[in-house]
Formats: structure tokens, C-alpha cells, sequence
């Protein structure tokens, strides 16, 4: 018969003292705030790829010389005049650009949504497993107090 690997994990943590389970609860605790951190990167970069694929949709109607506002900041515009309406410049990281077409365009940030998905549901299992292991550490620590606690009430009545 086969031990699953929840079973091995539980008999590995065991063997570890209180203190040694405290840490490992600790550092999964910290593991699973960073992780969930870059989750939420990963959602605002969806939401940064949304709005672009939106606005790059949104050129289809507009015109060539179109006055408008430039954002120079999140919160500072200037007035502008829109150039080409067939070409974008697209900032691909590490600020490199690239010179695409505006559907060009929507079709890589379509790319970009579905690569950082992936990215974020392998990053979901990875937490999922991590929170499996805290509560199993959790566990085992509370079953160690228990049995402690157990063992100094008997020791207590034996010496009373």
C-alpha cells in the first residue's frame, strides 16, 4: 500500500518541535502573502492589457489630426493632435517598443490576457497547496500543545 504525500508530509512534521512547526508556519505565511501579491499583479496587468485592447479598438473611428489630450502623468494632460491612426507604438517591456497596426495591436494584447491567465491559475494552485500545508503545520502544532498540555496534567497528578 502507498502513502499519499499528505501522509509523508504529516509523519516529516511530527518529528518537529513546536518551535520548529511555529517557524515553517510563519515562512508559509510570508510565502503565501508574496504569492498573493503577485497575484494581484498579475490582475491589474490584465486590467492595463483590457484598457489597452479597448483604446486600440476604440481607433477604428477616429480620424487623423483629432485634437485631444495627452496624459503626461496620471493626473496631467496636454493638448494634442492625434498622428497616424495605422500605426501604434507598443511598449513591450524593459522599454523596448514596437510599431504595430492598431488590430496588431488588440491581438497582442488578446496574447498578453491569456498568457498572464495561465500564469495566474498556476500561481492559484501554487497558493492553494501552500495553504494546505500551513493548516496541516496548524494541526500539528495544535495536536503537540495538546498532547504537552496532556502530559503536564498527568505528570501533575502523579506528583500531587
Amino acid at each position: 500500500r502507498r502513502r499519499t504525500m499528505s501522509q509523508q508530509q504529516g509523519q516529516q512534521l511530527a518529528t518537529l518541535s513546536p518551535q520548529q512547526l511555529q517557524g515553517l508556519s510563519e515562512q508559509l505565511e510570508q510565502d503565501i502573502n508574496q504569492l498573493t501579491e503577485s497575484l494581484a499583479s498579475l490582475q491589474k496587468a490584465i486590467g492595463r492589457y483590457h484598457t489597452s485592447g479597448r483604446a486600440l479598438e476604440a481607433m477604428k473611428e477616429e480620424t487623423e489630426g483629432k485634437e485631444m489630450l495627452v496624459p503626461l502623468t496620471g493626473s496631467l494632460y496636454v493638448p494634442g493632435k492625434l498622428g497616424s491612426v495605422d500605426k501604434v507604438l507598443m511598449d513591450i517591456g524593459t522599454g523596448y517598443f514596437v510599431e504595430k497596426s492598431p488590430e496588431q495591436g488588440v491581438d497582442y494584447c488578446k496574447r498578453k490576457i491569456n498568457l498572464v491567465r495561465e500564469n495566474m491559475e498556476k500561481l492559484i494552485e501554487v497558493i492553494t497547496e501552500k495553504r494546505k500545508q500551513a493548516m496541516q503545520v496548524t494541526q500539528t502544532f495544535q495536536a503537540k500543545m495538546q498532547a504537552m498540555e496532556a502530559q503536564a496534567a498527568k505528570q501533575n497528578e502523579v506528583g500531587a
